[in-house]
Formats: structure tokens, C-alpha cells, sequence
């Protein structure tokens, strides 16, 4: 009996994994699943909220349906982003649209000091081993920098193209909430019993920590973005809009974004006064410090559990794998192996 049983096992966890093979060949459905699930995330503890409001009714008390509750969060989420538009949206589109229109001249102007830090480099008395080493790693980091920011656009280029893809978003995001208990038990099915207390609970505490890095990484990742915008603005840098918005984007990337988010606004604050780049850059170091020592820790506590050097090696290896989304994904995944394998270094004889 138990040979029949575990024989089972085995031929659904080799189902399984030829279906998660079909389904790789066919990653045209991965960005709509993987934005519903974190859209899943972001409105779930909202829908639950809602689920617990009793509203009275003849003298009887009745809570909101869940397929209710679901619904009012959409309104309420589809309200957030019609603010968003109309508030930061339009105005970061005109930004950008003068920003394309003044990039050949703040290159012109960006070209002499180019021009004078490479006589710089090149008056040092630097041993030529050293110099070949330099310029390597230097020609290294700026083919790689290109790799990204092409890989950003052709990411950016390809979403815009799929729009038509992410109509399906919000009715994967409905099934997923109105149905998630259901999804687990499904998930959970193929397991023998004996295994199934175990999985469930590996299961749960997944979705805790990634239910809370998705809450922890959007709020600090807006208020980055607000933060830079203010300072940007106070400080007189051009751009403050669009500065802010690509500082809340890069935030998303762990250790290495902050320093990507500040590249752009040093530069342009350099054209302005070298004064005023050095404030900038100031302004950064402490925002990065406030960051590091007071956001991240209150906002995000222990939820990942991560040690800082795991923490850049999983960085290295996303960016290696798949460039910018790749370091995106990778501390949650990471995240995830870690409890995964903490259940499996857990495993006794009564598992």
C-alpha cells in the first residue's frame, strides 16, 4: 500500500514538473500571472478588512461577501490610480517630454567634463598593470550599465506592446482572492497525507513573507520616490518629477539601487553648479542612511530574514540570469528558498 502510494507521488511530481517545463516555453503568460499574484498580495489584507465590516440589516448583522469585498477594493485601487494619473502621470509626461527635447544639449554640456576627467586619468602616473586593470574593469562596467538599460528598454518596449495581454490582470487577480484557499488546497492536493500538514504550513509562511516584502517594498518605495522628489525640487535640481519617479523605481532593486537612483540626479545637478552636485550627493548619502537605519527596518522588520551578504549574492546571480527584473525577483526568491529549505533541513522521521 505504501509502495502505491508513494509511486503515486512520484508520477504526480513528475507531472507536475513537465507541466512547470510546458508552462516555461510559453513565458508570454508569466508577466500577466505574476501581476495579478502581486496585485493578489497588495489587496488582500484590504478585501479581508472589508470582509469584517458588519453592516446591519432588520436587526441582523451581516458581513460584506467576499466577491463584494473584492469588487470594492477594485474601486478603490482603480480610484488610487486615476489620482496617480491625474496628479503624477501628466505632469511626469510633460517632464519627460521636455527632458527628451533638452537631452542632445545636456549632453553637449556634459561632454567637456568627460572630456576633462579622461586628461585627468590619463596625467596620473599609474603603473601600466594598474592602468590596464582600470580600463578593463571600466569598460567592463560601462558594457554592462549598456546591457542593462537595454534590457530595461526592451522590458519597457515589450510590456507597452502587451498591454492588450493585461486586460486578464484583474480577473486573475478577482479568482485569485475570491478563490486563494481553494488555489492552496489544489496546490496541496498532490501530496500524500503525511506530508500535507507540512506543505500547508510551508505554504503559509511563503505567502507571509512575500505578502510583506510586496507591502514593505511599495511603501518604501514611494516614499523614497516622495523624498528624492522633495529634495530635487528644494534644491533647484531640473527634473525633480522625473528624478523621483526613477528613484521609486530603482528603489525595487536592493543595495545597488539607491546608488543607481542618484547617478542621474548628480549629473544633472553638475550642469547646474559643481556646488550643487556636491549637495546632491549629500543629500543622498544621508537619504540613504535614513533608509538603511530607520525606513527599512520599521517598514520591513524581519520579514525576509536575509543576511546582507546573501542578500548581494542572490543580487549578482538575478543580474546575471535575468538582468534588472532578474535582481528584482531574486531577494523574494531567495526568500522563498530560505524557508523551503529551512522545512527540508527540519525534516525528522515523523515529517
Amino acid at each position: 500500500m505504501d509502495f502505491r502510494r508513494d509511486f503515486l507521488f512520484y508520477l504526480k511530481t513528475i507531472i507536475v514538473i513537465i507541466a512547470i517545463y510546458i508552462a516555461s516555453q510559453v513565458s508570454a503568460v508569466f508577466l500577466p500571472i505574476a501581476l495579478a499574484v502581486i496585485l493578489s498580495f497588495f489587496l488582500n489584507p484590504l478585501v479581508n478588512f472589508l470582509g469584517k465590516i458588519n453592516i446591519p440589516f432588520k436587526g441582523t448583522h451581516y458581513n460584506i461577501p467576499r466577491g463584494i469585498s473584492i469588487l470594492i477594493s477594485f474601486l478603490i485601487f482603480a480610484l488610487i490610480i486615476l489620482l496617480i494619473m491625474t496628479f503624477i502621470l501628466f505632469p511626469f509626461t510633460q517632464e519627460l517630454n521636455k527632458f527628451s527635447k533638452e537631452l542632445p544639449e545636456l549632453l553637449k554640456k556634459i561632454h567637456p567634463t568627460i572630456l576633462f576627467l579622461d586628461d585627468q586619468y590619463n596625467s596620473v602616473h599609474i603603473p601600466e598593470s594598474i592602468r590596464a586593470y582600470i580600463d578593463s574593469a571600466f569598460s567592463e562596467a560601462t558594457a554592462y550599465a549598456m546591457t542593462l538599460a537595454k534590457r530595461l528598454l526592451n522590458n519597457t518596449l515589450t510590456f507597452a506592446s502587451r498591454i492588450i495581454e493585461l486586460i486578464i490582470v484583474p480577473v486573475l487577480t478577482y479568482y485569485f482572492l475570491k478563490d486563494g484557499n481553494k488555489i492552496k488546497t489544489a496546490l496541496i492536493s498532490p501530496f500524500p497525507n503525511r506530508l500535507r500538514s507540512r506543505v500547508r504550513t510551508v505554504y503559509d509562511e511563503i505567502g507571509v513573507v512575500i505578502g510583506n516584502y510586496i507591502h514593505g517594498q511599495i511603501i518604501i518605495c514611494i516614499v523614497i520616490g516622495m523624498i528624492v522628489f522633495s529634495g530635487m525640487y528644494i534644491l533647484g535640481v531640473d527634473y525633480p518629477l522625473l528624478l523621483g519617479l526613477f528613484a521609486t523605481l530603482t528603489e525595487a532593486i536592493p543595495i545597488i539601487g539607491p546608488i543607481m537612483g542618484a547617478i542621474p540626479a548628480i549629473l544633472l545637478a553638475y550642469l547646474i553648479s559643481p556646488v550643487l552636485a556636491l549637495k546632491v550627493t549629500l543629500f543622498y548619502l544621508i537619504i540613504h542612511q535614513v533608509e538603511s537605519q530607520i525606513i527599512v527596518p520599521k517598514i520591513m522588520g524581519n520579514t525576509i530574514s536575509l543576511h546582507p551578504v546573501v542578500i548581494i549574492l542572490s543580487l549578482l546571480i538575478g543580474a546575471h540570469l535575468g538582468g534588472i527584473i532578474g535582481m528584482i525577483i531574486a531577494v523574494p526568491l531567495t526568500a522563498i528558498l530560505r524557508v523551503v529549505l529551512k522545512h527540508i533541513w527540519s525534516y525528522n522521521e515523523s515529517f
